[in-house]
């Protein structure tokens, strides 16, 4: 749930103290508009005002970094939303908001980067990640899931992290996530190294509110293809499983080149019948999938310098529906962005992706950054 805080003083204050420090400040972000149609049952004109209910948000984001010394730096992020109609959040990242509010304000990053010879932390709500896999995530106990767009924003975490170098491509990152005591805490220690051109890395987590300990491990290369692979084993008091993610892409090289991205989810703890599907989980955000295998396949192409097409198929293989989303993109300058395209809920019915009461989803996302 976004938290609204007072902004106003919060900025006020440290752009202040920033300016007594004769500290160079550097301000950049992005806007966005998004803006949805969702379309419920078949197609009539008869009772179309009935079909289709519209939404949109509106985001502002406001980036600050500073070098305050030679070994440190400060960083803040304010997001600034307005939302219309249907829509109360974000898309998926920031999971379910249930305020009524039309505008709201959240401080999204607030950490302070100290450099020193031989490590570095990091401390206050910063981006936190786990892993090498492109949507499934399975060792990312940090973020949410968005199986709409895999790359959008990630909120803040509140977190002390450290990163040790060990060499030219190796090292040992290790984050604590405090929650109301250690028992309920995230924690996790990561060492990453590479080997013949081949990034691997070994992960230990602790899932404090769970109970739960993962074992993981992650590898990416290319050879003619890239690749990766990301595995993870969770145990727990009450149960113990396996998820694993196989993905690869490769670019044809036809005229501007088409690329094919793949990656496939097995896990063990999702349900192999759709009728078990405690979709209160997904509501709450104890879990991101309800099955056991998913799939994601999606072909992008360049059209010319400013147009690109892209066709996203993602699927529950073990209930058989699936999401199709064909999409465009337009670059109206070098720092504006056009996309448009639609979310098709198709597949067998009743599955976790075309459920009574899905929608076809139609989007119109605007982005300006500076």
């Amino acid at each position: 749930m976004i938290k609204k805080v007072k902004i106003f003083p919060l900025l006020f204050i440290l752009l202040s103290c920033l300016s007594t420090l004769h500290a160079d400040i550097d301000i950049f972000g992005y806007f966005e508009n998004r803006f949805f149609i969702l379309k419920r049952g078949n197609m009539n004109l008869n009772d179309i005002s009935e079909k289709f209910s519209l939404g949109d948000y509106n985001r502002l984001r406001l980036q600050f970094k500073s070098s305050v010394a030679k070994n440190i730096s400060l960083n803040l992020a304010i997001d600034f939303f307005t939302f219309h109609g249907i829509i109360k959040g974000p898309l998926g990242a920031y999971g379910n908001n249930t305020q009524q509010n039309s505008t709201q304000t959240t401080l999204d990053r607030a950490y302070i980067d100290l450099y020193f010879p031989k490590f570095d932390v990091t401390i206050g709500k910063q981006r936190v990640a786990m892993g090498v896999s492109y949507i499934w995530a399975p060792l990312d106990l940090f973020n949410r899931v968005n199986i709409f767009e895999p790359r959008e924003e990630k909120p803040g975490v509140s977190a002390f992290k450290i990163y040790i170098p060990m060499g030219q491509a190796s090292g040992i990152t290790g984050v604590f996530s405090p929650e109301e005591n250690f028992k309920s805490s995230k924690s996790g220690i990561r060492v990453q190294t590479q080997y013949k051109g081949v990034d691997m890395a070994v992960n230990l987590i602790r899932y404090g509110m769970k109970n739960e300990t993962i074992y993981g491990i992650d590898f990416r290369g290319e050879n003619i293809i890239g690749w990766w692979f990301e595995g993870g084993y969770f145990s727990s008091p009450l149960e113990n499983n396996l998820k694993i993610v196989i993905g690869f892409d490769y670019t044809f090289p036809y005229k501007r080149g088409i690329l094919w991205l793949n990656e496939f989810f097995y896990d063990e703890s999702g349900e192999k019948d759709k009728a078990l599907y405690d979709y209160e989980k997904l509501l709450e955000g104890d879990r991101f999938t309800l099955g056991q295998k998913y799939c994601m396949s999606s072909l992008s192409y360049s059209l010319t310098d400013f147009l690109s097409a892209s066709t996203t198929y993602i699927g529950n293989l073990t209930d058989g529906s699936y999401i199709l989303s064909p999409s465009l993109q337009y670059e109206v300058a070098q720092n504006v962005s056009l996309r448009t395209g639609i979310f098709f809920l198709m597949g067998k019915k009743g599955g976790e992706f075309n459920r009574e009461g899905g929608n076809d989803i139609l989007f119109i996302w605007l982005k300006i950054h500076f």
